[in-house]
């Protein structure tokens, strides 16, 4: 009795399988006798034979495990691929009239077998030429093949309608059963979705081979090393290096599709090849909430869905979340911003110009077809100070009741701030957070993914995770070693907060100096190389390993012999050979924590602030600069970050007019904020300690735990 099998998205395709044969189907159906091998045609040439299954597609054509570098599987699939004008497997391939007598012409020049790649270049060129179609490159072959043995497939630039009559661009990538309906994971972003940023031009056939070699090239090259990227338009430098996620701020097909997800990653309008302008108000908005509805009409999906995504592509949920489209069940900013003014643009009232500058470059250089609505880099940097424009871009959790996984970045500043607020003030009951790297852009798709596929299944699936993490704290241990904590909230249960004040001698301890009042003068100008910038207080060895995570905070008397002044302050871990601890992920010297305030934004508001967590107003009406040589009393907001001081190391607190501190040998932050000190003559500022001068660092003591390093639990 014969059974009834598929071969993936092949119409017209002939076989033959003992007394039954025939073409397979609009559906790309085939009829077999079980156990007997079937063997595939495109007319008279002879692509391969296999013991029929109900689910086969060009590699099941060779032995099963052959790799995807196989001439053989290669010269098949390149074939096979190159007889549709998609990108991706948005069509059928269909062998029809055409197509076999022009196979047929050419089938005594076709040697499928040879181990030479290029053998089938020129009779590719010949068939495709007389089909008016263009030849898949090698590349292109890989990436399908690569994506085939993982269990998924790519439909390319798909257009999602949207109400105002136009359409946005899509990638969906989709398991292989296609019989099936699938949950549905959605991103949106700004940078383009394709690996690892931006798009091929559509009307281009040499640029699309290009993207589709820089694919190839990311998932065939080691970690490190860097690949050829077609133009400007792909970010370069450590952006080519990595091998943690494929694209920019969304997660990687790689680790949920295969997984039973549907992946749909969108470009807006004015972003890679989706036609319109960047930035018009609540267009985005507005696309994205069309395209989560059109997703849960589709045959592939079963109506329900999430957003996802980190950076820019977290920013971009908060909104959609509050309208709730149809079929949205959750959502996951990892690594969000929630304040605009406060945690992306002007941090402490210190403007990110360095690193404004270079995002809307790259940007631009990422989507040069499209336009900006308005020049937004402008924008920004006429608009010091807190005002309704940002109030009215900025998130509003209480609003949101959708079930929420949250992260926050350490020690990065922007998408160091928003989770923590978010997750206090969240509506929902169910919400998650995690405290991770940095560098996070690589952990919703690998550290944290088994985490968000459980929080993903719990909500788009009903699966009942009863311990599904509430929080989690990567907890740094210095030289590129951490262990993962369980918690139950956020603060983490049993936190006090320890103040270590500064002293006249220059070091820090429990309790406030009450002797006489001293002043610590330091330049604005950053020194060279080897030369300390600002001042340093230390604390003695610690007699017993400290945890510290959560908020820190510092509280200062300065002044300054100008009418500004910039506050930066770091925390260092000092070993007992006096060297600085690198917290950094990659061995890296990197602070404890750290933070930043311009002095004539000092201003509180009361009702906001908490004492680990200063809220400071930053209108204009409460710009208050500073007055030459007066003594002002600020409170400097730290963002949260975890770190371990082992018995016998020091704390060492810096207070600099910068972020950078030439004395640590290789400590180079990211060139992001534009400090006073830096665009202005040098002048003094000075720290006052002593006597009715109260200063100190705050920080947050946990309960001290113990874990296997690097593992996340």
């Amino acid at each position: 009795m014969a059974a009834h099998g598929t071969f993936l998205d092949v119409v017209g395709l002939t076989y033959r399988c003992g007394s039954v044969e025939g073409t397979t189907t609009d559906d790309s159906k085939f009829n077999y006798e079980p156990s007997k091998l079937v063997t595939f045609s495109i007319g008279n040439l002879v692509l391969g034979e296999s013991i029929g299954k109900s689910l086969m597609t060009v590699s099941s054509l060779l032995p099963e495990g052959t790799p995807i570098t196989n001439a053989k599987l290669l010269n098949r699939a390149r074939l096979l691929y190159s007889l549709t004008p998609g990108q991706g497997f948005e069509q059928p391939i269909v062998i029809d009239e055409k197509v076999n007598s022009v196979i047929f012409k050419y089938a005594s020049e076709i040697n499928l077998d040879s181990p030479d790649l290029s053998t089938l270049d020129p009779i590719l060129s010949k068939i495709c030429t007389e089909l008016g179609i263009f030849p898949k490159s090698i590349a292109h072959t890989k990436n399908h093949l690569r994506r085939e043995a993982a269990g998924f497939k790519v439909l390319r630039d798909i257009k999602i309608p949207v109400r105002d009559g136009n359409f946005v661009l899509a990638d969906v990538y989709l398991p292989l059963d296609h019989r099936k309906r699938y949950p549905v994971l959605l991103s949106c972003t700004i940078y383009g979705r394709r690996t690892i940023c931006s798009g091929p031009n559509l009307d281009d056939v040499k640029d699309i081979a290009a993207f589709e070699r820089v694919e190839d090239d990311w998932h065939s090259t080691p970690a490190g090393m860097d690949i050829e990227v077609p133009d400007n338009r792909i970010w370069t430098g450590d952006w080519i290096r990595q091998r943690g996620f494929e694209n920019i701020a969304t997660f990687n097909t790689f680790s949920y599709v295969p997984n039973g997800y549907a992946m749909v990653k969108i470009d807006p309008r004015g972003v890679s090849q989706t036609p319109g302008a960047r930035g018009v108000p609540r267009q985005l908005e507005s696309d994205y909430f069309d395209a989560v509805e059109w997703a849960a009409e589709q045959s592939w999906s079963d109506g329900s869905s999430a957003l996802v995504g980190s950076s820019y592509g977290a920013n971009t949920q908060w909104s959609v979340a509050t309208l709730k489209p149809k079929g949205l069940k959750c959502f996951v900013p990892y690594a969000t911003d929630t304040d605009a003014y406060r945690e992306a643009i002007y941090p402490g009232g210190i403007p990110n110009i360095k690193y404004l500058a270079d995002w809307f470059d790259r940007v631009r250089r990422a989507s040069p077809k499209g336009a900006e609505a308005m020049d937004l880099q402008s924008f920004t940097a006429s608009q010091p100070f807190d005002n309704d424009i940002y109030r009215s871009l900025e998130t509003k959790p209480e609003q949101v009741d959708l079930p929420c996984f949250l992260a926050g970045s350490q020690i990065f500043i922007i998408h160091g701030r928003g989770a923590y607020e978010a997750y206090r003030t969240l509506a929902s009951e169910h919400k998650h957070l995690q405290l991770v790297d940095r560098d996070y852009y690589p952990w919703p798709s690998h550290e944290a993914m088994g985490k968000i596929t459980q929080f993903l299944d719990r909500h788009l699936r009903g699966v009942d995770y009863v311990n599904l993490e509430k929080v989690g704290v990567q907890m740094r241990l210095g030289f590129q070693k951490w262990y993962w904590r369980k918690e139950t909230d956020f603060p983490l249960p049993g936190t006090q907060y320890a103040k270590f004040h500064f002293q006249t001698d220059g070091s820090l301890s429990s309790s406030n100096d009450t002797g006489t009042s001293k002043k610590f003068e330091y330049s604005t100008k950053v020194g060279s190389e080897g030369q300390k910038c600002g001042v340093s207080f230390h604390s003695a060895p610690f007699e017993r390993d400290v945890e510290f995570a959560g908020h820190f905070a510092a509280k200062l008397n300065i002044s300054s012999s100008v009418s500004e002044a910039d506050v930066a302050i770091s925390l260092w871990a000092v070993d007992e050979k006096g060297d600085v601890v690198p917290y950094g992920a990659k061995g890296q010297p990197e602070p404890l924590a750290k933070g930043f305030l311009r002095a004539s934004h000092r201003k509180l508001d009361l009702e906001k602030s908490r004492p680990e967590r200063p809220w400071h107003t930053h209108t204009e009406a409460d710009y208050a600069p500073l007055k030459k040589d007066e003594v002002v009393s600020i409170d400097v907001e730290m963002f949260p970050a975890a770190g371990r001081i082992c018995k016998g190391w020091r704390l060492r607190v810096d207070v600099a007019p910068a972020e950078v501190q030439p004395d640590i040998p290789g400590y180079k932050p990211l060139a992001m904020r534009q400090f006073y000190g830096e665009e202005n003559d040098e002048a003094m500022n000075a720290v006052h300690v002593g006597l009715d001068l109260p200063g100190y660092i705050l920080c947050p003591v946990v309960p001290l735990k113990q874990g296997y390093c690097n593992v996340m639990q």
